[in-house]
C-alpha cells in the first residue's frame, strides 16, 4: 500500500525507521510525558483529571497507545471495505477516502480542541486557574491535543466514507442469498469504528476514576455526535435496501396480478397445473421477499452492538454513581 494512505504518525514512524509498537512509544508516548512531567514538576499543573502523576501517567500512556493503535486500525478496516465495495460493483474512481489521511483537517481539528479547551473545558474544569494558568495547560497538553484530533478526524471521516461508499451502485446479492443484500459489511465496518469511539471517550472522561458533572456532562457531548455518525450510513444502507425491497415486491405484486386475471378468467374451471404451480412459486418468492431485512444487520450482530454500547455506559454510570454513594 502506498504510504500516502497512511496517517502522519505512521508515515513518520516508516522514515525514522520504527516499527509501529516502538513509534507508539518514543514518538507518540515519549513527548506527552515530557510534557506532563514538566508541567506537573516544575509549573505545578495538574494532570487530567486524577491530578497526580501516579494515576495520570498510566492513564495517558492507555490513551496513547488505544488511540494511535484504533486510528490504524480503522484506516485499514475502511480501505478493506473499500476492496469489498469494488468487489461488488462500486466504480473506483467515485471512491474517495484519501481524506482520512490527510493532515491538514486534523489540524484544523486539533485548532478547534485547543481552543475549545483553553478558552471552554479549562475553565470548567479548574475553575480555580487564571487564564496564563489555563493556557500553560493546553500548552503542555498540545501534543495530545493534536493525537486526539487525529482519532477524532479519522472517526468522523470513517464514517462519512462508509456513507458515501454506500450509496454508490451497487450489485447487489439475490436476497435468496443473503438476507442483507450483501451490504452486512458496511453495517459491521460502521460497528466497529463507533465501539472503538466509546471506549476512547470513557478514557478521555474518566468518569469512573472522576466522578463530577462536568465530566458527565463533556462524556454526553461527545458521545451523542459520536453516536449520530455512527446512524448515518446505517441510514443511507437502509434506505438502498428498501428500495431494493419495494421493487422486488412490486415485480412479484405484478406477476402475482397477472396471474390473479388468469385464475378469475377461469372461472368455475379447474386451474392447470403450471397456473397451481407458478401460483405456489409466487407466494413462496413473497415469503422469502418477506424475510428480507430492512438493515444490513442481523440478530447477532444487533445483540453484539447492544452489548457493546451499551454496556460500557452502564458500567460507568453505575460506578460513578457508587463512587458518589460511598464516597470512595
Amino acid at each position: 500500500m502506498d504510504d500516502s494512505s497512511k496517517l502522519w504518525f505512521e508515515r513518520l514512524y516508516t522514515r525514522i525507521g520504527l516499527p509501529f509498537w516502538a513509534g507508539v512509544l518514543v514518538v507518540g508516548f515519549l513527548p506527552p510525558l515530557v510534557l506532563t512531567l514538566l508541567g506537573y514538576y516544575t509549573y505545578g499543573v495538574k494532570t487530567d483529571f486524577t491530578g497526580g502523576v501516579s494515576l495520570g501517567v498510566p492513564l495517558l500512556l492507555a490513551n496513547v497507545i488505544y488511540i494511535l493503535f484504533s486510528s490504524s486500525y480503522i484506516r485499514r478496516r475502511v480501505e478493506a471495505l473499500e476492496q469489498y465495495a469494488v468487489s461488488i460493483g462500486a466504480d473506483k474512481s467515485q471512491i474517495q477516502t484519501s481524506y482520512l489521511s490527510d493532515f491538514r483537517p486534523v489540524v484544523a481539528t486539533w485548532a478547534f480542541l485547543l481552543v475549545t479547551g483553553g478558552l471552554v473545558l479549562e475553565p470548567f474544569f479548574n475553575p480555580g486557574y487564571s487564564l496564563f494558568q489555563d493556557l500553560l495547560r493546553e500548552l503542555l497538553y498540545s501534543y495530545m491535543r493534536l493525537l486526539q484530533a487525529t482519532f477524532l478526524w479519522v472517526f468522523l471521516s470513517s464514517m462519512v466514507a462508509i456513507y458515501k461508499m454506500g450509496r454508490l451502485p451497487l450489485r447487489l446479492k439475490i436476497f435468496t442469498d443473503d438476507r442483507t443484500l450483501g451490504l452486512k459489511p458496511f453495517a459491521t465496518t460502521s460497528l466497529h469504528p463507533i465501539t472503538i469511539y466509546v471506549v476512547a471517550i470513557l478514557l478521555t472522561f474518566p468518569t469512573f476514576l472522576y466522578p463530577s458533572f462536568a465530566v458527565e456532562l463533556c462524556l454526553t457531548i461527545f458521545l451523542v455526535p459520536g453516536l449520530f455518525f455512527f446512524l448515518v450510513p446505517l441510514f443511507g444502507l437502509h434506505k438502498k435496501m428498501s428500495e431494493a425491497r419495494a421493487e422486488k415486491s412490486q415485480l412479484i405484486g405484478l406477476r402475482h396480478s397477472r396471474v390473479m386475471g388468469e385464475v378469475e378468467a377461469a372461472g368455475e374451471q379447474p386451474l392447470g397445473e403450471g397456473l397451481v404451480n407458478e401460483l405456489l412459486a409466487i407466494d413462496a418468492i413473497k415469503r422469502e421477499i418477506h424475510q428480507m431485512h430492512d438493515w444490513p444487520f442481523d440478530i447477532g450482530t444487533v445483540a453484539r452492538l447492544t452489548g457493546i454500547l451499551g454496556a460500557p455506559l452502564v458500567a460507568t454510570v453505575l460506578a460513578a454513581y457508587l463512587i458518589r454513594l460511598f464516597g470512595v
